[in-house]
């Protein structure tokens, strides 16, 4: 008995094949962007270090200033009674909670300069991988899907 295959059709594989294509393409150009965001976000990072730093220096200068604004109004004297410095009061504050916040915004740039690294080395294990497979496997299951491809359409031909 001399076995046979019914092959009718061969689109689906050509189908598949395509996708698997566009796959390797829609990959390629992931794995091209993540390093790009990663470059971008590191220098984004050191950008703000050095924003967050200014920062504080101008939100300490205004404290002090606020302070002695402060400590100027207290030392007057209007008759027997101490002269109404809540204004100044809030302005301290104000200056205050702005330093913390410079300070808050700074602690957590560092704490991200700092892990960032690790961050990027938890990444590359994977994209790697993911890379050799996009950049060396797809390639070779595509030049099989075509060799099979014409195999089959000339065992069409033949019944």
């Amino acid at each position: 008995m001399n076995p046979s295959a019914n092959v009718q059709n061969v689109d689906f594989l050509s189908m598949f094949q395509m996708s698997l294509q566009h796959f390797q393409e829609k990959a390629k150009d992931a794995l091209m962007n993540i390093d790009m965001d990663l470059r971008r976000t590191k220098d984004w990072l050191d950008d703000m270090y050095s924003e967050w730093k200014a920062e504080i220096r101008k939100a300490e200068d205004a404290l002090q200033q606020a302070k002695l604004e402060l400590n100027r109004k207290k030392m007057m004297k209007i008759g027997e009674r101490a002269p109404d410095t809540s204004d100044e009061e809030k302005r301290v504050k104000k200056c205050m909670a702005r330093l913390e916040h410079a300070e808050e915004k700074l602690e957590r740039t560092k704490h991200w300069q700092r892990s960032l690294p690790q961050e990027i080395l938890n990444y590359e294990g994977p994209g790697r991988q993911l890379k050799t497979q996009v950049e060396g496997v797809i390639p070779t299951m595509t030049a099989l899907l075509n060799e099979k491809i014409a195999v089959l359409e000339q065992y069409q031909k033949l019944g």
